[in-house]
């Protein structure tokens, strides 16, 4: 039970500091924050689902109703997707703070932001996106289903894409500078 109660305080606090980081920005630079693009309308619309499917997996979903795959093996990796999930929210709120008032929902194209390559930035240059993904991971090893496994691939392809567009659009914005932080740090993890 108290595995549960911790999960489900995990994902609420990652919405809620999403929703938190958005609110912050838009009140600090009294502009839209968010983007229009088809691949982030998608994440949105796969990361809700994602959000609610968890949710309610762990408060009333059988793992029956959702294809779930029940063994020994794959419950022994519960405890490394306990791990994943916290690594995964750590790593999501140390990239929202650092990105401060850069940070915007997709690329607007409208707006210039400072380039952040400090704090958590310096070992990957898609942090949030790389928390979102080992948070989900560390979920999907919890709750081994089909269906979690196919939305977090999906996700994990459009995340992808929405980030090879930022970086063309980050280079046409900041150059010179953009390229030297792209040759130092690599796209998702880099290890000094």
């Amino acid at each position: 039970m108290i595995e549960k109660i911790y999960l489900g305080l995990v994902l609420i606090f990652f919405v809620l500091a999403f929703a938190v980081r958005n609110l912050k920005t838009y009140f600090d630079t009294k502009e839209s924050i968010k983007g229009k693009s088809l691949k982030l309308s998608i994440s949105i619309f796969i990361s809700t689902f994602i959000y609610i499917f968890i949710f309610l997996r762990l408060v009333i979903l059988q793992p029956s109703w959702i294809l779930e795959i029940e063994n020994s093996t794959i419950s022994n990796l519960k405890y490394i997707g306990i791990g994943l999930v916290t690594i995964g929210f750590a790593l999501g709120i140390l990239a929202l703070i650092a990105m401060r008032n850069s940070w915007r929902v997709g690329i607007k194209y409208d707006q210039k932001t400072e380039l952040v390559s400090s704090g958590i930035y310096r070992f990957s240059r898609n942090p949030y996106f790389f928390s979102y993904s080992v948070l989900i991971c560390g979920y999907l090893l919890i709750f081994p289903s089909l269906i979690l496994f196919i939305l977090w691939f999906l996700l994990g392809v459009t995340f992808h894409k929405m980030i090879l567009e930022e970086e063309i659009y980050l280079e046409s914005v900041h150059g010179e500078h953009y390229l030297n932080y792209k040759n130092k740090v690599n796209r998702y993890i880099t290890f000094r």
